[in-house]
């Protein structure tokens, strides 16, 4: 399973799996396996260990300059992954959303599918009716993030700066 959902440019896919593997062995978290999604400039990954510590060691890497990658673009976090199935990732959602957001917290909830003819709202709705948080769309406190693919669904919840992207990290 995986446990990173990685973006980069078309038909970059190759090299930027040669590039995830070199980061994850500088940093000391090595990626034991990835794989194509099939979609272009997309791919996962598994790393040993925390994923958002990963995301978070590979903005240090480029913030101190060490490191700046060519091909990683985007590094989403994922805390569990379960089938493609709309009971399954509701139930999970929402176990997942009351297990690390706090009653007095805000949260969103960002929905990416790929190849599945689900309409997003038919995935937020009966998840957002069961969590019993505030809801916030602008900067939330924590974010539950679903990544969508046609057999695997992909879930989390982080903060919005957890997810590494190279336009966003800003160099000193």
């Amino acid at each position: 399973m995986f446990n990173l959902v990685v973006s980069t440019g078309r038909r970059k896919e190759g090299l930027c799996v040669e590039e995830l593997k070199y980061v994850g062995d500088l940093i000391g978290m090595p990626i034991s396996n990835t794989w194509f999604t099939g979609f272009d400039g997309l791919v996962t990954a598994k790393v040993e260990g925390d994923p958002i510590e990963f995301c978070r060691k590979l903005k240090e890497l480029v913030v101190k300059q060490e490191y700046v990658p060519r091909f990683i673009l985007k590094v989403v976090p994922i805390m569990c992954v379960v089938n493609t199935d709309l009971e399954e990732i509701k139930a999970k959602a929402v176990e997942l959303a009351h297990t690390y957001i706090a009653e007095n917290e805000t949260y969103r909830i960002d929905v990416r599918k790929r190849g599945v003819q689900y309409h997003r709202m038919d995935i937020i709705d009966p998840i957002a009716k069961q969590i019993k948080r505030k809801v916030k769309l602008e900067n939330p406190d924590k974010i539950l993030h679903i990544e969508i693919f046609p057999s695997r669904t992909g879930l989390a919840v982080f903060k919005e700066d957890d997810v590494f992207s190279l336009l966003r990290v800003t160099l000193t």
